[in-house]
C-alpha cells in the first residue's frame, strides 16, 4: 500500500509540474499576443520612419474582410498577394519565417478573402461567397491600395486558387496592374485533377498503399460528384491528402518555427488558436463552398489573354496544379511578354522550398522589367 501511495504522490507531482509548465507557456504566448503587427526597426531599435506594419478589417463591396500591410518603405512598389485554398490564407509571419517575404522591396498587402481567415463572421451569407464576388472584392482592394499609396499601378501575385482569382481580376481591369505573377497555376483544374488522381493512384500502387488505393477507388476518378458540394469537398480532401503523402510541400516547421509563430505579436491570443492555423480548409465556408467552383475553372477558355507581363513560377513535381497543364496554358496565353520559371524538384510551394530563387526572380526579372 505504501508503494502505491508513493506512486500516486509522484503521479500527482508530475501532473502538477506538467500543468504548471503549460500555464507558463500559455502566459508567455499571451504576453506576446498584442494583435499588433511587429514593426520594422533600425539598428538602434527605432521604428523605421517610412515603414508600415498594420492590419485592418476592411469592407469590400459591403462585406468585412481583412488585410495586413507590411513594408519597410512606403515609397516601394505595392504587391497584392492573392491567397490560395480556396479559403486558406497564409499568415504573414509564415512568409517572414520561411524567408520569402518581400517586404524590403515592396509594400506587401496580404488579403484574406471573404469567407476566409480572421475577418470571417456569421453575418456573411454563404450565397455571397462566389468567385465573381471575390474577383470584384479584389478589384476594389486594388483601387484602395493604388489610392492609399499613391501608385499608378500595383503588382499582383496569385497562389494556386489565387492564380485564377488574380487572372480574372487582371482580365477585367488590366490598367490596375504592372504585372501578373502566378505560382502553382490553376489553369484548368478539371484536367489537372485527372492527372493528379493518376499520380496519386500510381504512387499508391507503387508503394502497395492499399488504404490509399481503396480511398481513391471510393471517390472515383474526377470530375467528382457535381450535385453535392460536400461530396466534391470530401473527394478533394481525400485526394489531396494522398498527394501530400507522395509529393509533400517541403516546409521545415521545426520547434523554432512553431515557437516563433506563437510568439509573434501580429495575432491575438485567441487568434493563435483558431482553425485558421490548424485546419482552415475544414472551418471556413469559402473552402467548402468554392471547391465545386474551382473544379470548373478553365483559364484557357476564360482568360486567353492578359494585357500585362506574365510570370509563372511552377514546381516540376506539382501535383495539386499539374505542371503540364500549367505549361499548356502558359504556352497558349497572349501577353505583352511572358516568362516561365520551372523549379526543379519543386512541389506546390516553390516559394518556401526555394526562397532564394523566388526572391531573385522578383529582383532580377519582375522589378527590372
Amino acid at each position: 500500500m505504501k508503494i502505491i501511495k508513493k506512486i500516486g504522490k509522484w503521479i500527482l507531482v508530475l501532473l502538477g509540474a506538467i500543468i504548471t509548465f503549460i500555464i507558463i507557456v500559455l502566459l508567455i504566448i499571451r504576453i506576446n499576443s498584442s494583435g499588433n503587427q511587429e514593426p520594422f526597426l533600425d539598428k538602434k531599435g527605432n521604428v523605421l520612419a517610412n515603414s508600415i506594419a498594420t492590419h485592418e478589417n476592411i469592407t469590400l463591396n459591403g462585406v468585412p474582410q481583412r488585410i495586413t500591410i507590411r513594408g519597410k518603405d512606403k515609397t516601394n512598389p505595392v504587391l497584392l498577394i492573392v491567397h490560395g485554398g480556396p479559403g486558406a490564407p497564409i499568415l504573414p509571419v509564415v512568409y517572414k519565417l520561411s524567408g520569402i517575404d518581400l517586404e524590403d522591396i515592396f509594400t506587401v498587402c496580404y488579403w484574406e478573402q471573404r469567407g476566409s481567415g480572421l475577418a470571417y463572421n456569421d453575418s456573411i451569407p454563404n450565397s455571397s461567397i462566389t468567385l465573381n464576388h471575390i474577383v470584384d472584392d479584389g478589384l476594389e482592394l486594388s483601387n484602395y491600395l493604388k489610392k492609399t499609396f499613391k501608385k499608378d499601378k500595383i503588382y499582383i501575385e496569385g497562389l494556386s486558387w489565387g492564380t485564377a482569382v488574380a487572372a480574372y481580376m487582371v482580365k477585367k481591369q488590366p490598367e490596375l496592374y504592372h504585372a501578373y505573377i502566378g505560382s502553382g497555376l490553376m489553369a484548368n483544374l478539371s484536367l489537372s485533377e485527372e492527372l493528379s488522381y493518376e499520380f496519386a493512384m500510381s504512387e499508391s500502387q507503387k508503394h502497395n498503399d492499399t488504404v490509399s488505393i481503396n480511398q481513391l477507388k471510393q471517390i472515383g476518378r474526377p470530375p467528382y460528384v457535381k450535385n453535392s458540394k460536400n461530396s466534391v469537398s470530401e473527394a478533394f480532401k481525400i485526394e489531396r491528402q494522398i498527394v501530400m503523402k507522395y509529393a509533400p510541400i517541403k516546409l521545415e516547421t521545426d520547434f523554432n518555427f512553431i515557437k516563433s509563430m506563437f510568439l509573434d505579436n501580429g495575432l491575438t491570443f485567441k487568434e493563435k488558436f483558431t482553425d485558421m492555423i490548424n485546419s482552415p480548409e475544414s472551418y471556413y465556408p469559402a473552402a467548402k463552398i468554392l471547391e465545386s467552383t474551382a473544379i470548373s475553372i478553365n483559364l484557357m477558355r476564360d482568360v486567353p489573354e492578359l494585357k500585362v507581363p506574365v510570370y509563372i513560377l511552377q514546381g516540376d513535381n506539382d501535383h495539386f496544379t499539374e505542371t503540364p497543364v500549367a505549361k499548356m496554358y502558359f504556352d497558349s496565353i497572349i501577353a505583352p511578354s511572358k516568362k516561365w520559371f520551372l523549379f526543379e524538384n519543386g512541389t506546390h510551394g516553390v516559394q518556401v522550398e526555394y526562397p532564394e530563387k523566388y526572391r531573385s526572380i522578383y529582383i532580377n526579372e519582375i522589378l527590372k522589367k
